[in-house]
């Protein structure tokens, strides 16, 4: 078997428009098969450089095939950072790019926390907000941004129906 077969086993095709939070974490945990040890130490470590052996990890999805890389979403779990992880790969398993689209981040008595959708063009669309010290959470302080998967597989920032490489283009 492949190494991208290997991935692939463990990450469910699903169908998009798709929503990554956590009130949906517990359907993969419970859906997907648990990554063994063994993949996590071949596979995770050159996706990942952040971990210890308190890290957990679960396979989410992978978005329907694009003809020249594949896109997986996975679950990190760390201390005090909860991470829903976007990566691509080309086709013969090799990390082409890695971005956090969706989290939960607790620092001192902050907690942040994001949602994500993605779209059937491959655009994220990505809601982020905070509250503060057991503050009701306010949506109206919320920021909205979008990022997008290219055809290369390369994963961007998007301000508003421009993608930022069209704007740096553009200015330089």
């Amino acid at each position: 078997m492949s190494k991208i077969e290997r991935i692939l086993h463990y990450f469910p095709v699903v169908e998009l428009p798709v929503i990554i939070s956590e009130d949906h974490l517990s359907d993969y945990e419970n859906a997907n098969d648990t990554l063994p040890q063994a993949f996590i130490d071949e596979i995770m470590v050159e996706w990942e450089k952040e971990m210890d052996e308190f890290t957990e990890f679960i396979p989410c999805f992978r978005l329907p095939g694009e003809e020249k890389f594949e896109s997986l979403v996975y679950w990190k779990g760390s201390l005090l950072r909860y991470d829903f992880i976007l990566i691509t790969l080309d086709k013969s398993g090799n990390l082409i790019n890695r971005k956090s689209i969706a989290n939960t981040v607790i620092d001192d008595k902050i907690i942040k926390k994001s949602v994500a959708s993605i779209e059937q063009d491959l655009i994220i669309n990505i809601i982020a907000g905070q509250t503060y010290d057991g503050e009701e959470y306010d949506a109206s302080f919320s920021k909205a941004f979008s990022m997008e998967i290219l055809p290369t597989g390369e994963i961007i920032f998007c301000i508003g129906h421009y993608r930022l490489i069209d704007i740096l283009l553009f200015l330089c």
